[in-house]
């Protein structure tokens, strides 16, 4: 087939750049989220489609490297496809270039089909693996991560789950999740550093005018580079809802 890979490009706008002039993180996720469901959509596979079959998908991991920040009216294009599956979730990859062709994030992620019903995982039928681009590869490699015990976190940072948040699976959507993580950090270093990489464990769905609680806790010395682990804590279910990890450099 000749869309086993799909492509969408995009123009950093006036709404997507920071005081900087800088794209943001959300918008990162918006486009990586467009591309994949054009993607899907050329498939037959989106959303839209399974709902046919009872079925939706859902991010389970999702883990970015950013090389550089596309500015204000910067080109960007996004290429992404699926790569195979890794304990019963399809893994979507991406490469983001600029107008020149230079690659300035990658990204790996994981992705569960569930049922709408039960909200439980099903197995990935032929008809998804079968479209499969397998001679690319990864874009990314998972690291090996465990989850730090922590007596005491470094800093607090609050969120309502807002309407503009949610999305058609009526939860809270991986962009406003990847925005809020950034938001914590930035919080925490109080504007002096920038995000480099982000690697988000979606452990359980959250909803609409849920209060959430990201304890941070320092992972590294700053003369080293500045990691930070990330407990996103829901106050309605008393548990955690997702773990990240995140990696900081100096502002530039």
């Amino acid at each position: 087939m000749t869309n086993l890979c799909g492509s969408s490009s995009f123009q950093v706008k006036i709404y997507d750049a920071d005081s900087k002039g800088r794209v943001k993180i959300r918008s990162l996720f918006n486009y990586m989220q467009s591309t994949a469901d054009d993607h899907s959509k050329s498939l037959g596979t989106a959303m839209e489609n399974m709902a046919d079959f009872n079925l939706t998908w859902v991010y389970a991991r999702f883990f970015i490297n950013i090389f550089e920040y596309p500015k204000l009216y910067n080109s960007v294009v996004c290429t992404t496809w699926r790569s195979g599956v890794t304990d019963g979730m399809v893994n979507r990859e991406f490469i983001m270039e600029d107008g020149y062709g230079k690659v300035f994030l990658k990204a790996t992620s994981s992705l569960a089909l569930i049922d709408k019903v039960s909200r439980k995982p099903v197995a990935i039928p032929e008809f998804i693996s079968r479209d499969f681009e397998r001679t690319r590869g990864r874009a990314l490699l998972y690291n090996n991560v465990k989850f730090p015990v922590v007596e005491a976190y470094d800093h607090e940072h609050n969120l309502t789950v807002r309407y503009e948040d949610t999305d058609i699976n009526n939860h809270l959507n991986n962009a406003s999740y990847g925005q809020f993580v950034f938001e914590s950090g930035y919080s925490y270093f109080k504007g002096s550093r920038i995000m480099s990489a982000m690697d988000i464990f979606f452990k359980h769905e959250v909803f609409y005018n849920e209060n959430l609680y990201c304890r941070l806790k320092s992972m590294s010395s700053l003369s080293e580079g500045s990691s930070l682990f990330h407990n996103i804590f829901s106050s309605k279910r008393g548990k955690t809802v997702a773990y990240a990890f995140t990696q900081w450099i100096e502002d530039f």
